[in-house]
């Protein structure tokens, strides 16, 4: 049985992912945490495991202590699957696509925290709607979205129901925005999430109601949040 033990699961093709899991002994019991991304802000991930949790990481343990001397591939492919497992004072990495039968990262994770992603949603939403109503209303930008570089600073400030102004964001409820080009109307779905500590704007376009045409989806660090102001970092 192990003290400590962190699973680091990479994975991805022209850009990747990084989740991982940790887990200490407290006691006579087994806590597992979910340490990437970090979204305690939000809700806890502190879990403290079951007897069929505990098995299920015993087994994985045992999988990766083999796959990590040499496996049979199950494929060969551009994209990524890396394992880094910590166990006590022992580093195991696994490279290769190994058949990790019904114990991969997904598998385990969705078992083990099934509760905390529960408990998350629901505290997602609630965020969400809380921010909505503050949103609610027209906005006019610095700089135009379409013209945004990485890094760079997109301000918002709000502006009257009735103002004239033919281009600007408005954010209607349930979470969605419109971007308003002169005669043209651009359509998004948006969200915040809390990921390490940092709460982050994303807006993603309305497919649907867009038609043809791609629109990119956005990613914004949020800087400052008022009532009147919002600052955000591309």
């Amino acid at each position: 049985m192990f003290q400590t033990l962190k699973i680091k699961h990479t994975f991805g093709d022209e850009s990747y992912t990084v989740r991982e899991m940790s887990f200490n002994l407290e006691g006579n019991a087994v806590v597992g945490r979910i340490t990437i991304p970090n979204k305690d802000k939000l809700a806890s991930s502190r879990t403290v495991l079951s007897e069929k949790s505990i098995s299920n990481l015993n087994s994985f343990v045992k999988l990766a202590e083999t796959y990590s001397e040499d496996c049979e591939e199950t494929m060969h492919s551009s994209y990524v699957q890396y394992y880094e497992v910590e166990i006590d004072d022992r580093e195991l990495k696994i490279f290769k696509f190994c058949d990790w039968k019904s114990l991969t990262f997904e598998n385990l994770e969705t078992q083990i925290f099934e509760s905390y992603f529960k408990e998350l949603q629901f505290e997602r939403k609630n965020f969400n709607v809380l921010l909505a109503k503050r949103l609610a209303g027209k906005w006019v930008e610095n700089e135009k979205l379409e013209n945004l570089k990485l890094e760079s600073e997109w301000k918002l400030e709000k502006i009257p129901d009735n103002s004239p102004m033919d281009e600007y964001l408005e954010f209607i409820q349930p979470q969605k925005a419109i971007l308003y080009r002169k005669k043209r109307k651009i359509y998004y779905d948006y969200q915040f999430e809390i990921i390490n500590g940092i709460t982050y704007l994303f807006m993603n376009g309305d497919d649907e109601k867009n038609g043809e045409g791609l629109i990119y989806g956005q990613r914004f660090k949020v800087i400052e949040f008022t009532n009147s102001q919002i600052k955000l970092v591309h």
